[in-house]
Formats: C-alpha cells, structure tokens, sequence
C-alpha cells in the first residue's frame, strides 16, 4: 500500500515513514520542516523516517493536492500539527492556523485529487480534565487552546464524514514517549535537567499516561491498513497512570545521577491527570501497547545519552 504522511519527518511521523516501509509499503513525508527542535535532532528524524521527503506547508493546498495526484496514495495520516499546550496559550493563532485551518486545506487536497481515505493525528488534550480512565465517549472539554483547536480539527473531519466525502479515523494519542521526542516535553526536560545538575520541576501531584512511541506509531499504521467505512475515534495509550515524580525518579536511575526536584504549580491550562481506556483500539484495530512504562523510560534515557549534544 501507498502511504502519504503529513508530518512525516516529525517525532513520530518518523517513526510511522520507519514502520511502514519495515512492512513493506510506500511512504512518502510531507513535511514543513518548522518543527520546534534543533537541526540536529531534525537530521536524526528524517535519516530514521527513511522516506522521500516533500517540503511543503499543508496550508499550500495546492502543493499538497498535486502530492497527493502524483504519488496516488491509498490513505493520507494526517500528523501535521503544530504542537505545544504551553506556548498556545501565549500566541493561539498560529496553533488556529495550523491545527484547525491545516486540517480544512488537507480535506480540499484531498477531496480535489479523489482520495477518501484518512488517519487523523487528533490528542488527549481534546478531554480536558477526567477522572480515573476515560474511553472515546467521555465529553470534550478542552482547557487550553491547544486542546481547542484539536477539537476543532476533529470538527472539520467529522464533518467531511458525515457528507459522505471522506472515510476517516481519528486517533487520540495520550503522553508520548520515546526515542526522537520533542525537547519542550517532560521526558526530554526532566533528562536535560537531571544532566545539568539543575533543579527539575514537578508539577504537584499530576501524572499522565505515559505512551511509548513505537505503540503509537504501531496504532497508525494498523488504522491505515485496514478496510474501514464512516467516521471512527480511537484512545491510544498504555492504559497506566504515573506520576511526573516518578517518570523523573526514573529516568535519574536510568542515567545514574542525583534527581534534584522540586515542585512547582500545575497551570490552569493543564490538567492534573490523563489515563486513557484503549479497549476500543484493541477490539476494532487489534492495537495494544507493548512497551512498559519503564522500558520506555530506560530507552529514552538511552537514546538521549547516545545522540543529544551535552555541554
């Protein structure tokens, strides 16, 4: 099958392109090249994604239309987005643009080159806050504009379902983690900070349900290649809730230094707990998780000693 993956040279549209051409498919990276990472870590990225690259904006609709005629994809995975629930609350038009905006030039690309077929990058953040696991039917209550304008992408596309134009699937990954992942998430700040001998900051009591990378990526391509019809929703996570104080606790054994923390308010943008119900996924896809959580931090902590440039 022919693959075209929007963020295909991102953190985990790399390891998506990785995947799918491990099983033998065509892929082919649509990709910007604007992520928030140093260019070293964008090398890295692509040289692991191992796909053609495009470079261009899914807001060129028409670029990305004619990309999608001459490569004639079977399914279009749609990771473009522009991440980030901090910085969001600081300037949301961007994030408006990109994540809302961006999803409407990607169904008129679509639609104008004949292709009814996606796989929507959408997130946890959609939920707002929740208690205990939640699965596809708990209410969107986003609190922050990140988690707004995800919700607002997911619109457009339901939308584009429900007039029979589009054949879609919506993936909600929760708290990724994992090799490539980006410098302004937990995992990568609590290990740049524990390196340096500074102070990590843990927001008080909060946790999340930390996802390996490979486990997501793996729910990608599994919704892609198979036959479906209509509008579907899916939680991808792990299905396990812990602490930022242990994920840090962790990742200090990992490296074998001191952990030096302190805690630090939870923003009201954030909420305390994420914990995902992927029952669905397993029952329609056949997806599980396959990395523990603590296999997931001794890789990343790995990985970031092996590749990141330390001072």
């Amino acid at each position: 099958m022919r693959f075209l993956v929007t963020g295909g040279s991102g953190f985990v549209g790399s390891h998506v392109c990785a995947l799918l051409i491990s099983k033998g498919h065509e892929a082919l990276s649509y990709d910007l090249g604007s992520a928030k990472a140093p260019d070293w870590l964008k090398n890295i990225r692509i040289r692991h994604g191992m796909s053609d690259v495009i470079i261009g904006d899914i807001l060129d609709t028409k670029l990305l239309t004619q990309s999608i005629c001459d490569f004639g994809p079977d399914v279009l995975i749609h990771l473009a987005a522009m991440p980030g629930v901090a910085e969001a609350e600081q300037n949301s038009r961007p994030y408006h643009r990109v994540n809302v905006e961006g999803v409407e030039s990607v169904l008129e690309a679509c639609a104008s080159a004949g292709l009814s077929r996606i796989i929507h990058a959408s997130s946890s953040s959609v939920y707002g806050h929740s208690i205990g696991q939640i699965n596809e039917s708990h209410p969107l209550n986003p609190i922050g504009q990140y988690g707004q304008t995800k919700m607002s992408g997911e619109e457009r596309i339901r939308l584009a379902s429900k007039h029979g134009r589009m054949h879609a699937r919506i993936l909600r990954p929760f708290t990724i983690i994992g090799p490539l992942g980006r410098p302004d998430m937990a995992p990568w700040r609590f290990t740049e900070a524990i390196m340096s001998g500074n102070m990590v900051k843990l927001h008080a009591g909060s946790g999340r349900d930390f996802t390996s990378v490979h486990d997501v990526a793996a729910a990608f391509v599994l919704a892609a290649e198979q036959p479906w019809d209509g509008f579907e929703t899916y939680n991808i996570g792990a299905g396990e809730y812990h602490t930022a104080a242990l994920l840090a606790e962790l990742l200090a054994k990992e490296l074998g230094l001191p952990l030096h923390a302190e805690e630090a308010g939870l923003p009201p943008y954030m909420p305390k707990a994420t914990w995902a119900d992927s029952s669905s996924a397993s029952r329609r896809i056949g997806w599980w998780p396959k990395v523990t959580f603590p296999a997931a931090v001794r890789e990343f902590a790995s990985w970031y000693k092996l590749n990141a440039p330390h001072g």
